[in-house]
């Protein structure tokens, strides 16, 4: 940048938050409180009163954040200041530090040229809300909006037209998805007795342009491990197509996830629900910072881990720790609890099977994702890293692309699980000729859905 525009920049960024809170008709009263208490924040070293602090900072943000969501779509124009802060969650060029809200400014400009797939900013996000896109997400105790409103329904709290007003309330259902989004932004930071919900220059662990995550990124990082777990994201459905001469036909399509990166500083990302609603052929939701401390891919791989043993969970329902019906999760829980008789591991394996249950607490969940992540980082490559007991489970049900099954059934190994893979994908290849052959004896263009099929089998 020549120095023009940083000038220009340095501007632009002056007194963002008068900018910002202006925006949303607070008085300056009001401005001039907020300014002080953030440049009390910079120089308190009492933790008590910092923790007050925050506290109140973290009320100033999510009330202006609702209140900047439910004007913008109705304002004549959004100052750019505005804009920062609903994509980077900025407010402050004191508090971000002037280098950084210089670098936020840019980044906010080039935003709308990023390409976009599967990953939104949160304020993308709330749009589709808003349009009725996007269902609202679960709430911590795992309850969407519709429920909530079918339980105040019951308790008598709301009456029937109450209730259908409040299902179609796009703006209920923002406010309902917001509060949900501010909860998480508290995990998501990874320290919630230090969270601050602005962005903070002493709360970045690594340099700015560092920790930033973009969507095509993100996009990138989850294209390359479903690349490898071939059959990650599909999900199966009975399709029919009687003109085609096909009836009711147990197929696959695949439904990436959608990741919400949240405008705050943080480590720890979350798979949050693994479908939206009750509907199975919906998009899982992760949240991740969109300053984050942590790596990127080995974060992406833990999410998708813990959505394959959710999705599971959902599939099988009440059965999913039945062996009788053959699953990921059933076979891994039986596999966990029944370690210590297993003769196909030696004493050494047990004896780490045993440490990873006391390190995560009993939490099978947990155990499952470390063993999912070492076999897509290391046993996809031919590292080995799991046990056999625990590499025949993951391998019977996540199937690595044609590439490396062909590089890895040349060790004994791997041989046996790459022979179910390979016979199980033949098998639906045959589906897909089959299918295709009807088509053709129907004189009918062969559909979408079994096109998609087909790439999926031919990975």
């Amino acid at each position: 940048m020549d120095t023009s525009e940083i000038q220009e920049l340095k501007e632009l960024v002056t007194n963002s938050l008068y900018k910002i809170l202006k925006f949303v008709d607070y008085s300056d009263f009001e401005i001039d409180e907020y300014k002080n208490l953030i440049s009390l924040y910079k120089t308190e070293k009492d933790d008590e009163k910092l923790r007050d602090i925050r506290k109140k900072l973290n009320a100033l943000f999510f009330d202006c954040y609702r209140e900047c969501m439910h004007r913008v779509f109705s304002s004549p124009g959004v100052p750019p200041q505005v804009q920062m802060f609903l994509l980077f969650g900025y407010m402050d060029e004191n508090l971000a530090g002037l280098q950084n809200a210089i670098a936020i400014c840019k980044f906010t400009e080039k935003y709308a040229y990023i390409e976009k797939e599967n990953t939104l900013s949160l304020f993308e996000w709330l749009c589709l809300i808003s349009r009725g896109e996007r269902w609202p997400s679960m709430n911590d105790m795992s309850i969407d909006y519709e429920q909530e409103l079918r339980e105040r329904l019951k308790n008598k709290e709301i009456t029937e037209n109450e209730f259908n007003a409040l299902m179609k309330d796009e703006n209920k259902k923002l406010d309902y998805e917001m509060d949900n989004v501010f909860s998480i932004m508290r995990r998501v930071f990874g320290a919630p007795t230090r969270f601050l919900a602005m962005f903070s220059e002493d709360s970045l662990e690594k340099p700015l342009l560092k920790s930033i995550l973009l969507n095509d990124e993100v996009d990138k990082n989850l294209n390359d491990i479903s690349a490898i777990d071939i059959n990650l994201f599909n999900h199966e459905y009975t399709y029919a197509n009687p003109k085609a001469g096909i009836e009711n036909v147990r197929i696959q399509k695949e439904i990436k996830p959608d990741i919400i990166l949240l405008p705050i500083i943080g480590s720890r990302p979350m798979m949050w629900q693994e479908i939206e609603g009750r509907n199975r052929q919906t998009p899982a939701r992760m949240f991740f910072p969109v300053f984050f401390s942590g790596t990127l891919k080995d974060s992406l791989i833990d999410c998708c881990g813990a959505y394959r043993w959710e999705f599971c969970k959902r599939e099988q329902g009440a059965r999913w720790q039945d062996v009788s019906d053959p699953s990921l999760c059933s076979y891994f829980y039986n596999y966990i609890q029944t370690y210590k008789k297993n003769h196909q591991l030696s004493q050494e394996q047990k004896d780490k099977i045993s440490a990873q249950y006391a390190k995560y607490r009993h939490r099978i969940k947990d155990i499952f994702i470390e063993d999912y992540h070492k076999l897509i980082a290391n046993e996809a490559e031919g590292n080995i890293r799991l046990n056999k007991a625990s590499r025949s489970i993951l391998m019977r049900f996540c199937f690595f692309n044609k590439n490396i099954r062909a590089e890895l059934i040349k060790n004994n190994l791997y041989t046996e699980y790459i022979n179910v893979v390979n016979n199980r994908i033949e098998h639906d290849k045959k589906l897909v000729f089959n299918m295709k052959k009807r088509v053709e004896d129907n004189k009918v263009r062969v559909p979408e859905e079994i096109l998609e099929f087909e790439a999926l089998v031919n990975r």
